[in-house]
């Protein structure tokens, strides 16, 4: 039986949405990087746009050809929504940002290791 049977198919969702936040982080922390350098404005992509887009397969392109890469949905969707805002850098929004997007990413890790601690349940007591 594939796992995202046994979980109703939230694996592949959660996974997308680590994957996600583990960009628009590295996105945040340049931010921070590049505070004081001169003419750099705040980058960013919209979280729920991004992951909407990349759960539906926009964006993703068909390989017409056995040698041809396959290409990231994340990739794919933030190359459409990745947005550059014409502003300089705000440390104290972005260290927000920052905090917000380690909360869901951590919350995010919790609810698959959840899911795999009831596999986990499941095997052990079936056991019995």
């Amino acid at each position: 039986m594939p796992i995202n049977k046994l979980f109703g198919g939230n694996i592949p969702v959660l996974e997308q949405a680590l994957n996600l936040r583990y960009e628009k982080q590295g996105l945040i922390q340049s931010n921070i990087a590049n505070l004081e350098t001169p003419g750099y404005t705040v980058q960013d992509f919209p979280f729920a746009t991004v992951m909407e887009s990349a759960m539906q397969g926009s964006g993703s392109l068909s390989k017409t050809h056995a040698g041809h890469l396959a290409l990231d949905p994340v990739d794919a969707g933030m190359s459409h929504q990745f947005s550059e805002e014409k502003r300089p850098v705000d440390l104290d929004e972005e260290m927000l940002k920052l905090s917000e997007n380690q909360l869901m990413y951590e919350i995010a890790a919790k609810i698959i290791a959840k899911k795999f601690d009831g596999l986990k349940y499941a095997i052990d007591e079936g056991g019995k």
